[in-house]
Order: structure tokens, then sequence, then C-alpha cells
């Protein structure tokens, strides 16, 4: 499982049809409300899929990729396909034409990303290298914002460390943490984290009252262009030598 990416992606979609209720065994307090997010499972070929909808009316695929390379993490959350990208496979592209769903073009082609990277050690990973899989860039890409604004948490000596991208509709979980990776981040907060910054990057609103939602959010807050509210004391920033 070390040095391998999980990439979680929403996508806006039109109405979907042919789907069905998923049944929510246990409440979820991640959440401020219960009705924040509405899941939904589509059936093909004898997989299970994920539509959902928020409470302000907007539908979303959601999924995750396995990649193996900063490359294919650049490529997993492609939505629409322009000419430099004629000849290169797009797994969400052909996901997407399979299942029937229709994205919806927002100024962007690509998905909303939440990346997650298991490393040995989160001290020994790059800025650098931070910085590309927060924005889902590839080794080719210009850098253009040469920091990276974290947070992270520690516990007996193994490491967390969420790092936002900067106007990409992206960000990353970079751990060297096992037991976090396998019984909380994978089966949870991958896809929770992902929905709440789709929700406070479409509607500057964070719905969740929960401690760690709201660093996270501040995080956010400091990578945005526009947004002037975030808390510095509640981040940290690193430059890209």
């Amino acid at each position: 499982m070390e040095g391998k990416l999980y990439s979680e992606v929403a996508v806006p979609i039109q109405h979907p049809f042919g789907f069905t209720p998923a049944s929510s065994e246990q409440r979820d307090f991640t959440f401020d409300r219960d009705n924040r997010w509405t899941d939904y499972f589509i059936e093909k070929g004898g997989k299970s899929y994920t539509v959902s909808l928020d409470d302000r009316g907007n539908w979303f695929f959601l999924t995750s990729f396995g990649c193996h390379s900063l490359d294919e993490l650049k490529l997993s959350r492609q939505i629409f396909r322009p000419e430099y990208l004629e000849d290169k496979k797009l797994p969400l592209i052909d996901l997407l034409q399979e299942l029937e769903l229709e994205p919806i073009y927002e100024g962007h082609d690509k998905a909303y990303g939440h990346v997650l990277s298991i490393v040995h050690d989160v001290d020994d990973v790059p800025p650098f290298i931070q910085g590309r899989l927060a924005n889902y860039d590839g080794p080719d890409d210009p850098t253009i914002i040469k920091r990276i604004h974290f947070i992270e948490n520690e516990l007996n000596g193994e490491k967390t460390r969420f790092v936002t991208g900067f106007e990409t509709r992206s960000f990353a979980t970079i751990t060297d943490n096992q037991y976090y990776t396998e019984k909380i981040h994978l089966p949870i907060n991958a896809r929770d984290y992902l929905k709440l910054f789709v929700y406070f990057s479409r509607y500057g609103l964070l719905p969740s009252q929960q401690m760690m939602p709201r660093f996270l959010a501040n995080l956010w807050a400091s990578a945005q262009s526009l947004n002037h509210n975030a808390n510095p004391a509640l981040y940290k920033i690193e430059e890209i030598r």
C-alpha cells in the first residue's frame, strides 16, 4: 500500500436516473445536519456506484481511483477531453460514459479531488512533491505557487498532513500512519472530507461543527485568492525551494 496514491473525486452531474437510496446504518457526525448530503447507488455490471445530492439540489458522482504516478493522478479527475489529451486514457471520462452520467461544465474540465499519499515518513516528502499532490499536478506542470499551506497531527510518532491546493479544486492527505489509513481515512474521511471541501468551495459555508473539519476549512480558505478570512495561526507554511 505504501507509495500508492488514492484519488477520491467528485463530479458535478446532471440529474441521474436509475438510482436507489443508500442505506445508512448510523449517523455521520461529521456533518451538522443529516440532509447535507444524501447518497444513492447506481448498479452497473454487478458493481455499485455512488451519486449524491446536496441540500442545495446539486448532484455529484463520487468515486475513487488507485494511481501509481503523478501523471495518473493528474488524469484521474479529468471530466472533459481537451485536444492535447486526445490519446490519453482518462478513466473518469470512461466511467461517466459507461454509467450514462453527464458531467456539468462549470468553467473547469476537472473534478474536485482529494488524494491520499501513503509514505514511509511524512517528513521525508519534499515540499515540491507535497505541492504537486495537493494541486494534482503532473511532473512536468509549471510551479506557480512556490509554497505549501498545511496542517498536521501526530500520534505515537506517526504523522498525517493535510495540504491544500491553490485554486485547483483539490487537496491532499499525506500520511505514514497505517492505522489511520486503513481504519479511518479510506473507509470514511477520504469521501467525507471531499464532501466538506466541495460544499465549502461552492457555497462558502462549512457544513460541520467538528474541530478537524473547521481546521481544514481554514486551511482551504488560506489558498483561495479572493478569500481573506483565514486565520494564519491555524496553519503552517513551507517554501518550495
